[in-house]
């Protein structure tokens, strides 16, 4: 095997923690386990054996491909699986506009995930969501999320056209406590501190006491725990 190229029909997870949560949740598309030697004796162990047991999947002791395929000198576990093609369950989305980096792709799906949001939409970005690294900073909470891609906004809503609206821009009239939450719904959030702007002249805002920009994880997060609790009063 080699290090991870984005024209490979499989990927890798590197590492126990997020091979388990493969194990948990994509179990049908991995194909085996690869274990070091160096790997520690403990409750993570047993657990990891045991789900790979319980699904038939085939644990190889191989230090060398592991060496090969990390990066990370600490790594005593890989995970190697099919790439797969899911589908949106609901008609209730989170869009992601213009993500492009690994790092932010990956702690917004995190911040999604507990906020029980798992239907996800990339729009207008190229980003490869199959890479490890994004796997990596996810957590492994890619394996709880159904991902869809569409190169922009107007492919999205050709598909689905019956959706309330509600997307963030860099300032408003409207703010986040004025959302009254309807489905189905598309919240849309953009990398980009203004990308949406121009785009949606009556979007919201979330109002906070200066002029500096939101951080995108800290944006993303108050959005995110905003609408899961107008949803539950749905």
């Amino acid at each position: 095997m080699n290090k991870y190229n984005i024209n490979d029909s499989t990927s890798y997870s590197l590492g126990m923690s997020l091979t388990i949560e493969a194990l948990k949740y994509k179990s049908q598309y991995i194909k085996k386990v690869l274990l070091s030697n160096k790997a520690s004796k403990n409750k993570q162990l047993d657990y990891l054996i045991e789900l790979a047991n319980k699904n038939n999947i085939l644990i190889e002791i191989d230090d060398k491909t592991i060496d090969k395929l990390s990066n990370k000198e600490n790594c005593y576990c890989i995970g190697v699986f099919d790439k797969y093609i899911s589908k949106l369950e609901t008609n209730n989305h989170v869009l992601l506009y213009g993500f492009n980096d690994y790092g932010d792709l990956g702690t917004i799906l995190r911040s999604c995930i507990s906020f029980d949001f798992k239907d996800i939409v990339l729009i207008n970005s190229d980003i490869d969501y199959f890479d490890p690294r994004c796997i990596r900073s996810s957590m492994g909470s890619i394996f709880l999320c159904n991902i869809e891609s569409y190169k922009s906004l107007n492919d999205y809503f050709k598909k689905y056209n019956k959706q309330n609206i509600y997307p963030f821009v860099s300032n408003s009239d409207n703010e986040l406590s004025d959302i009254n939450l309807k489905e189905p719904y598309s919240i849309i959030i953009s990398s980009n501190y203004y990308d949406l702007d121009n785009i949606y002249k009556d979007g919201y805002y979330i109002k906070h006491s200066n002029n500096d920009e939101i951080s995108l994880s800290i944006k993303s997060s108050i959005i995110l725990q905003h609408i899961y609790d107008l949803k539950r009063n749905l």
